[in-house]
């Protein structure tokens, strides 16, 4: 009897630790900037200015500052790898807003994130993007989150789009 008290206390512990390793839109997440491609192949003078916005909501924005330093130097990191010079200021300017999703059943594992890539006397390219990362159990319960994988997945698409973007300016 000990022994399987033991032993459903253990899985209860390890399910427990699961759901409560990852985070959520009130987290700041922990950016692998090798996870984000920003190529960016069509923006003339290679440099840009970062400035980051934090448009979720009053409830969830505890850590607004440390959210916003994070995302600029996760996205810093991945322009540099890319080429891009980020400067302050910088020839061009990139704008990204911050803002809490939910879709459906999937709330706390979800961002959305939207750019503005400003060509001074050229362009102005738009694009958003959004993504969840949350596990539920197959009788619908959440077992857990990852604001960090939301976030690497949404700006890599953010850019991917942004890059498209940038590409049907230069067409015209």
């Amino acid at each position: 009897m000990k022994k399987q008290h033991l032993i459903l206390s253990i899985a209860f512990l390890g399910l427990s630790s699961c759901a409560m390793k990852g985070q959520s839109i009130r987290d700041v997440p922990t950016i692998n900037s090798q996870n984000i491609q920003a190529p960016l192949r069509d923006l003339p003078k290679k440099e840009v200015t970062i400035s980051v916005v934090d448009a979720r909501k009053e409830e969830v924005k505890a850590q607004s500052d440390e959210l916003r330093s994070e995302v600029r130097r996760a996205v810093a990191e991945a322009l540099e790898r890319q080429g891009v010079a980020v400067k302050t200021p910088g020839a061009n300017s990139l704008l990204l807003t911050i803002e809490d999703y939910q879709t459906g059943q999937f709330k706390e594992g979800c961002v959305k994130v939207s750019g503005v890539l400003t060509i001074p006397n050229k362009a102005k390219a738009k694009a958003e993007a959004s993504s969840c990362f949350e596990t539920k159990h197959p009788f619908g319960f959440k077992m857990g989150t990852d604001i960090t994988k939301a976030y690497e997945e949404a700006l890599n698409l953010l850019f991917k789009n942004l890059d498209s973007a940038l590409s049907e300016v230069y067409l015209r």
